[in-house]
């Protein structure tokens, strides 16, 4: 039966009602009888979730992001998707995507990760995801939040997805390593982005820097346009696996990925380190052999003042298998990488801050941190 039917029915008993002549109070008992019908028509069929849910309770909960259109933001929009469940919806069958009950999610746009540090902190923005490195950087104050206090009030409730860090350069610059970069042109991305705080760290652990390097800090866009013309030598790239950026490079055969895989570079990995070592297999992009480099982290956080019993829904929520279609797609492969198993035990490797207290309580239960301790710090 079409839910709309018993709302119809209402209003032609209504209409009847208001076109005859009859005493006031009969009147009103005959509405009265057919509203309360009516809403029990509704219920039996269109029922709610559950009798303990609260079907007309909505909690929004923002996610900053990117801007609109770039990684961080796609990321964002699949979260949200995968946790939100609005009063109405239908009931979760098994298998299928469910969300935490009355939860509206909205992915916001934002300038960036550096941003959404401090928009998470102050309280503008519920939650937000940042790269692993620009987390770490935030918790000592360092550039680009030197001069500011150390953000020690944030949470993080996963890593969501993993990103290759590419060191594409022009073909023909002769460019074999990042120690090769010495005295070259390179572009390290837009303050503030992910793709420059990675590409700092991996030039600061080979003792480069903006004395022994040209560095300029451009929007991929503008960087690739200046390497095809010959006036820069190389340019660092934070994108998925496989970037569709690069893959234009390299079909044209305009560029060299640079192994990151020197003993400096793996100081930067380890089991809690920002970031983990990734091998581009041969074949990804044309006229790319195998290849080593890093990947990054986007980590999921939250202010520490969050309410626990409501980040734990989310986290669970996140790892249920129903909400796998919705993570786990062609498109976007580095999202909660990994087979089904061991999909959450990845999700808390490389956290720089430590986890909220409501998604703590849901990797225990798990088997996944140790039950005894009162406060599971990241790493």
């Amino acid at each position: 039966m079409d839910p709309r039917k018993p709302i119809e029915k209402i209003h032609g008993i209504i209409g009847t009602l208001a076109s005859v002549q009859v005493p006031a109070r009969p009147l009103l008992l005959a509405l009265a009888f057919a509203l309360v019908s009516g809403f029990a028509a509704l219920l039996y069929w269109n029922p709610p979730v559950s009798l303990e849910d609260e079907p007309d309770k909505v909690t929004f909960f923002q996610i900053g992001t990117g801007a609109v259109g770039d990684e961080y933001f796609a990321v964002g929009e699949r979260l949200a998707a995968a946790i939100s469940r609005p009063p109405g919806s239908p009931r979760c069958e098994r298998g299928l995507p469910c969300g935490v009950s009355g939860l509206v999610a909205v992915a916001k746009s934002s300038a960036g990760p550096v941003a959404n540090v401090r928009a998470v902190s102050v309280g503008h923005f519920d939650s937000a995801i940042v790269a692993a490195p620009v987390l770490d950087l935030a918790t000592r104050a360092e550039a680009p939040f030197r001069g500011e206090k150390p953000f020690r009030n944030l949470r993080a409730i996963a890593g969501v997805y993993r990103e290759a860090v590419y060191l594409a350069a022009s073909r023909g610059a002769n460019i074999g390593s990042v120690a090769d970069l010495r005295e070259m042109r390179v572009s390290v991305g837009l303050p503030g982005s992910g793709t420059q705080e990675a590409a700092l760290q991996v030039l600061a652990a080979h003792d480069l820097g903006r004395r022994s390097v040209s560095i300029s800090e451009h929007d991929t866009a503008t960087a690739i346009d200046l390497m095809l013309r010959g006036q820069l030598d190389a340019l660092f790239i934070v994108d998925a696996l496989p970037s569709p950026i690069i893959r234009s490079l390299a079909d044209r055969g305009s560029i060299d990925i640079v192994p990151i895989d020197s003993d400096d570079a793996l100081k930067l990995t380890g089991p809690n380190a920002n970031f983990q070592p990734l091998v581009i297999s041969e074949g990804v992009f044309r006229f790319v052999p195998e290849t080593a480099t890093l990947s990054v982290s986007m980590i999921w956080i939250v202010n520490e003042d969050s309410d626990a019993d409501l980040i734990y829904d989310i986290t669970q929520a996140l790892f249920r298998p129903g909400n796998r279609m919705l993570l786990s797609i062609v498109s976007m492969p580095g999202l909660l990488p990994g087979e089904p198993e061991d999909v959450a035990a990845r999700a808390i490797l490389s956290l720089p801050v430590p986890l909220h207290d409501g998604a703590a309580r849901y990797y225990r239960e798990q088997g996944l941190l140790d039950p005894d301790l009162d406060e599971d710090v990241a790493g």
